[in-house]
């Protein structure tokens, strides 16, 4: 019986080494996401009747609608050319055909709901005094996949049909950014977004400037990309970063031979912005990397450096880390070496 209650002794303990530190319980956190749908209110019924409740639209979204008005760039509420134009974009044969689309993928949201819920439950639990935003969903003429103002998150579901609609040929997007306009990137791409507005890069730290290099880039995005994983805790890696597998798998393979090609050719602290973007920001693959690494390949790099980061400083709370501008103290203090 001893030999028993031992065994399973070392396999909770074993078990509690091996724990995903972000996983923590939120089940005693309130906070409910109903996502309010723009577009069925909007494409539902006929055109000429929508004109008529302009003003329970405006009631009714609120900030939302003013900034949706804004994003299709159609004038302000009460004019005419706003009518007119509102009209023209709710009359439009690909418009009508894409709500349709949507409808037939997004019957319901009730798995975003979900997914959004438990992120924000997260999102409560590391960060207490913040508000969750209203969330709303919306098409625009694939004008942009998210929409984000004070207390507001919108999701522009016709950027999220899946990489084998005909529009984003038929619109010219490339197929590495097709491949990232699915349904299942919603929830990781709304924390990402809902982050990087709420915990800007940061250009200074008390007193001292800090200056946009590569270093501090990879940081900064590493930084957005635990804050996901802390919402999202058993989001797989390489959907967050819009990864392949294979592409994950390169990155983990190459690790030290990124991070060396960085130091050796002294570009950590390039303050160019064509260097900076080229390794940071998304493309078909990571330029000065070969072309089978994935775009942002060096971001990924920077998640590392948090997360060693923040394996070593266990005082340091997910609110302290969004908020520390001194990237070089994390770099320092993350003792980071691909090789060990």
């Amino acid at each position: 019986m001893k030999k028993w209650v031992f065994l399973l002794f070392l396999f909770a303990l074993f078990s509690g080494c091996r724990r995903n530190p972000l996983d923590v319980d939120v089940s005693d956190i309130d906070v409910t996401i109903k996502i309010k749908r723009l577009e069925k209110d909007l494409f539902t019924p006929p055109p000429d009747s929508v004109m008529m409740r302009i003003p329970h639209f405006q009631k009714e979204y609120g900030l939302f609608f003013n900034r949706f008005i804004q994003l299709l760039n159609i004038g302000k509420p009460g004019t005419t050319m706003f009518k007119e134009l509102l009209k023209v974009f709710l009359s439009d044969n690909t418009n009508r055909e894409v709500f349709h689309k949507v409808m037939n993928i997004f019957p319901d949201l009730g798995d975003q709901e979900k997914q959004l819920t438990d992120a924000f439950k997260h999102y409560k639990y590391y960060f207490p005094e913040k508000k969750v935003p209203a969330v709303y969903s919306y098409i625009s003429g694939f004008n942009a996949s998210l929409l984000i103002d004070e207390g507001i998150l919108g999701i522009g579901l016709d950027r999220y049909l899946g990489r084998d609609v005909p529009y984003y040929d038929q619109l010219g997007i490339p197929k590495y950014m097709q491949r990232k306009m699915v349904p299942s990137k919603i929830p990781s791409d709304c924390m990402y977004a809902w982050a990087s507005v709420e915990f800007p890069f940061q250009p200074r730290d008390a007193d001292t400037l800090i200056a946009e290099n590569v270093i501090n880039r990879m940081i900064y995005e590493g930084k957005l990309y635990y804050f996901v994983k802390a919402m999202l805790p058993h989001e797989k890696d390489e959907r967050i970063l819009g990864f392949t597998a294979d592409q994950m798998k390169w990155c983990k393979t190459n690790e030290g031979q990124m991070w060396a090609y960085l130091i050796e050719h002294k570009m950590l602290f390039k303050t160019d912005y064509m260097t900076i973007n080229k390794l940071t920001r998304d493309a078909p693959f990571t330029s000065f990397f070969p072309r089978e690494s994935p775009g942002r390949a060096a971001n990924w790099i920077g998640w590392q450096i948090v997360r060693k980061y923040m394996k070593l400083h266990k005082e340091v709370t997910l609110e302290k880390l969004m908020r520390l501008a001194d990237y070089q103290e994390i770099l320092n203090g993350s003792e980071y070496d691909p090789e060990q």
